[in-house]
């Protein structure tokens, strides 16, 4: 992976590392309450996919609760 891109690597290893992190999250999230959220879930799908990167994840997360 070039550390200097701003996109994911899109190889399966990669793709699989960010689906188990994101499930470990998910487990923890869960067992503080977590209720299922639908656009955390799709923000989710994109990262493990690599479409978007972890800072464009936060950001975009970020973003909508500023306006709730």
């Amino acid at each position: 992976m070039n550390v200097h891109s701003r996109r994911r690597v899109r190889s399966p290893e990669a793709i699989e590392k960010r689906r188990k992190a994101t499930e470990q999250a998910r487990a923890a999230n869960i067992r503080q309450g977590y209720v299922h959220d639908p656009v955390l879930e799709a923000a989710n799908a994109r990262f493990i996919a690599g479409d978007i990167t972890t800072e464009e994840f936060r950001e975009e997360m970020l973003t909508r609760f500023k306006r709730a």
